[in-house]
C-alpha cells in the first residue's frame, strides 16, 4: 500500500496510561513515527479497560480496545523507581524528539521526567503533558479521568441529556480521544519549531480545556438567553431535531437556512398550508418551535426510516439516520474511506477497530502491527541505545528492563 508518512524518522517516546495520552501517541505512529511506548513491569492500566465494556481484554489473544490506541507502537519496559533504570530513560530521551506523558506532574516531578528538569538536560526534546484540569488553579493537582474532567466539569453531562431526565452516562474515552487529537497536533505543530529552531518546547493539553473548547459555541451562548439542558420536545428550532419515522427509526435533519429550506420541507411533506407568517422566519418560528414540532412528528411518522432518506435525499436537505456504535464497523461510508480497519488479533480472529481521522495523501491504513506486549522490544531497543548484550543481560536479570512479559 502507498500512503504518506510525514512524520518518518520521528522518535516518540510515549509514558502515558489509559486513553488520551495513548492515543495521541497512537496518532504519531500512524503518522510514521516510531513510538516507544514505556511501561512500569505491570503494564499500561488501560491494557485492562476493555473489561469495563464488556470486550475481550487479553494481550496475548485480543484486546481490541488497547490495540485501537496503542497499535503501531514498540513496546518497552523499564522500572523507573530505580537509578540505573532512570539513566536507561535518561539515554532513550537524549535520541527522542518527542516526550509525551499522561502521567501527573508530580509523578513526573518525583521521577525527574518534569518539564523544567528534563528541558535542562534535553533542551532539544518536545516535551507533551495531557492532564485532567490543567497546570494552574485550585483543582490542578486532582485526578481527571475524562468522566470528571471533561465531561462533568464542563457541563456536556449535564446540559447534553435530555432536559428534566437523569445526566448523560457518558461513553468511556469520548473526551479522552478528542484530547489525544489536541496533543498528537500540538507537538506535530512544536515539530515544526524544533526544525527551524534545533530547540523543544512544552506542549500542554487537559481533559478540561479539550472539552471547554468542543462546548465553546454554548460557553458563549448561554451568557445570552440560550439555555441548556434541551428537550426534543422544544429544541432550538423544529428543523435542527430528530423525528421518530412509522417503523420505530430514527432520523435527524438539520436546516440552518431556514428561510431557503423550510419552504423545501414542506414542499416534501405537501403541506405548504405551512408556510404562514408564524413559521416564515428563523426569528418568528422560535415563539411557536413546540407547536410546529408537534405537526413535523406527525408527517415524519407517515413514513418509514428509508422513505423519508429518500424523500430529504431528493430535496438536498441534511439529514442522516440516527444509528448506533455497533453500526460504524460496518458501514460502508467508514470502510469505503478505511475510517475503520479490520485487524487480525494475536490469535488469528479478526475484529474491526476505529482508525486515525487524519490521513496524509491517500486514505491507505498505515498498519505496522498490534499493540505491543509489555516490554515486546525492551532488547531491540536497549541494542540501539548502544548497550551490549552483557549490560542488556545484567538488567535483565535485575529486571531493570524487561522483555515481553
Amino acid at each position: 500500500m502507498m500512503f504518506n508518512k510525514p512524520l518518518e524518522g520521528i522518535k516518540v517516546v510515549d509514558l502515558t496510561y489509559y486513553v488520551a495520552g495513548p492515543g495521541a501517541g497512537k496518532i504519531l505512529a500512524d503518522w510514521g513515527a516510531d513510538v516507544i511506548k514505556v511501561e512500569p513491569d505491570f503494564g499500561d492500566p488501560g491494557r485492562k479497560l476493555g473489561e469495563n465494556m464488556t470486550a475481550t481484554a487479553i494481550d496475548r489473544e485480543k484486546n481490541p480496545v488497547y490495540s485501537t490506541y496503542n497499535a503501531n507502537k514498540r513496546g518497552f519496559c523499564v522500572n523507573l523507581k530505580d537509578p540505573e533504570g532512570l539513566a536507561i530513560m535518561d539515554k532513550l530521551l537524549s535520541q527522542a524528539n518527542i516526550f509525551i506523558s499522561s502521567y501527573r506532574t508530580g509523578a513526573l516531578k518525583r521521577l525527574g521526567l518534569d518539564y523544567e528538569t528534563v528541558s535542562k538536560k534535553h533542551p532539544h526534546l518536545i516535551w507533551g503533558q495531557v492532564n485532567g484540569f490543567g497546570d494552574y488553579g485550585p483543582v490542578k493537582d486532582n485526578p481527571g479521568f475524562d468522566t470528571v474532567a471533561y465531561w462533568s466539569r464542563s457541563g456536556a453531562m449535564m446540559d447534553l441529556s435530555e432536559r428534566d431526565t437523569s445526566p448523560i452516562n457518558p461513553l468511556i474515552a469520548f473526551g479522552d480521544s478528542s484530547t489525544s487529537c489536541s496533543l498528537a497536533g500540538g507537538v506535530a505543530a512544536a515539530l515544526y519549531q524544533q526544525a527551524k529552531t534545533g530547540k523543544g518546547t512544552k506542549v500542554m493539553v487537559s481533559l478540561y480545556a479539550q472539552a471547554i473548547w468542543t462546548v465553546g459555541a454554548a460557553v458563549a451562548s448561554t451568557q445570552f438567553s440560550d439555555e441548556y439542558p434541551k428537550t426534543r420536545k422544544d429544541a432550538t428550532t423544529p428543523v435542527l431535531n430528530s423525528y421518530k419515522c412509522k417503523d420505530g427509526q430514527w432520523i435527524f435533519i438539520t436546516i440552518l437556512d431556514y428561510e431557503r429550506y423550510y419552504p423545501v420541507l414542506c414542499k416534501v411533506f405537501g403541506r405548504e398550508d405551512l408556510l404562514v407568517e408564524k413559521y416564515a422566519t428563523t426569528l418568528a418560528v422560535k415563539k411557536h418551535t413546540k407547536e410546529l414540532i408537534e405537526i413535523l412528528e406527525k408527517e415524519f411518522a407517515k413514513y418509514t426510516q428509508d422513505e423519508i432518506v429518500d424523500m430529504l435525499t431528493k430535496a438536498d436537505i441534511a439529514h442522516e439516520r440516527i444509528r448506533h456504535y455497533k453500526d460504524v464497523a460496518t458501514d460502508p461510508q467508514a470502510i469505503a474511506n478505511n475510517y475503520v480497519y479490520e485487524m487480525t488479533n494475536r490469535d488469528g480472529s479478526k475484529n474491526t477497530i476505529a482508525m486515525t481521522p487524519v490521513k496524509f495523501g491517500s486514505i491507505d491504513v498505515n498498519w505496522k502491527c498490534d499493540a505491543p506486549l509489555i516490554g515486546q522490544d525492551s532488547v531491540e531497543i536497549m541494542k540501539e541505545l548502544g548497550y551490549g548484550e552483557k549490560e542488556i543481560k545484567e538488567y535483565l536479570d535485575k529486571k531493570i528492563i524487561i522483555e515481553n512479559k
